[in-house]
């Protein structure tokens, strides 16, 4: 439902990487998507309506603006259709509200496309903090610095800020590990537009853990993320937004390091077809949200990025 630049990454990979078959395309540009299509070999419409009403498609992908999930999003649980929707979900915790419970209403599985958390390395993690390699956690670190400024869509409001944007990843990183934070303090670089260019933020938690998260659009640096635990480290890899691979470590500085490697033939934004994989299996399994990144952890990530925009005094709508 729409053919951004990020649904041809996405229809890129599904085609290429999972069972699933990607039927239409929809976009109410003209021509649009008529080209998307031939590129992939799929049917077009030039318009919503026609594409929400046929019989023989379950999900809609949602790639349209941050400002644009909202409605696009109920048009098709309308249509009793399940919903994979672009991250950031929305830019408005109302709106991120009203998506999840339309869906729940409609029995129809709605979820956050966080490609991040569906990744190979991130489930290697998840089991490493199960089973108590790390011990108890401690801090997170993560940053995703990438000179961006020759991006558009970065720089207008209501397109997705460099925090919305970019800065969503290391904040569902840190979700992922530490849960929710109790407290938030963060600093801002604005340009003169009042829109985030820099972000640096301290999470703190409930059972005295911190995370600590820099987000810049302005300036490039490894785009990494790491664990402490009263027992070992990981690192995520540069970069830890795509299927990259993890290292591990005990307490002493010179403690032997173990590393994986994700060797598999998913590359780079390949990686966004994880989600659509879990989606269907989620669908047959009857789950109406998913079990690894639920619609109240979505919905607290938009919260914490909100509290992050209004601490800085940036204009992001």
């Amino acid at each position: 439902m729409g053919a951004a630049a990020i649904a041809q990454e996405f229809v890129g990979g599904v085609q290429k990487h999972t069972k699933q078959v990607v039927v239409a395309v929809a976009s109410r540009t003209p021509g649009k998507a008529a080209a998307f299509a031939e590129k992939f070999g799929i049917e077009s419409h030039d318009n919503y309506d026609d594409l929400l009403a046929r019989d023989d498609i379950d999900v809609i992908y949602i790639p349209t603006l941050p400002t644009q999930h909202r409605d696009h999003a109920l048009m098709a649980i309308k249509a009793g259709k399940h919903v994979l929707i672009e991250k950031p979900i929305t830019m408005d915790v109302e709106e991120a509200k009203e998506i999840f419970a339309a869906a729940k209403a409609a029995g129809v599985l709605a979820m956050e496309a966080m490609w991040t958390r569906y990744l190979p390395q991130y489930d290697i993690a998840r089991q490493l903090v199960a089973n108590g390699t790390l011990g108890t956690l401690d801090v997170v670190n993560a940053s995703f610095c990438n000179d961006n400024r020759a991006v558009p869509r970065l720089w207008k409001k209501g397109h997705g800020d460099i925090l919305f944007d970019m800065g969503i990843y290391p904040i569902s990183f840190a979700q992922s590990f530490l849960g929710n934070p109790i407290s938030i303090n963060a600093q801002g670089v604005l340009n003169a537009d009042k829109l985030d260019e820099e972000v640096s933020v301290q999470l703190t938690y409930a059972n005295g853990a911190r995370a600590y998260i820099l987000v810049s659009g302005r300036v490039t640096l490894p785009v990494v993320a790491s664990v402490g635990g009263s027992k070992g480290h990981l690192t995520m890899t540069h970069p830890f937004l795509v299927p990259s691979g993890l290292e591990v470590s005990g307490l002493d500085l010179y403690s032997p390091i173990e590393s994986w490697r994700d060797e598999s033939p998913v590359v780079g934004h390949e990686g966004l077809s994880y989600p659509a994989t879990a989606l269907a299996s989620y669908v047959a399994a009857g789950l109406l949200e998913s079990p690894i990144e639920s619609h109240a952890d979505s919905i607290a990530n938009i919260a914490v990025c909100a509290e992050i925009i209004r601490q800085i005094g940036a204009e992001v709508l």
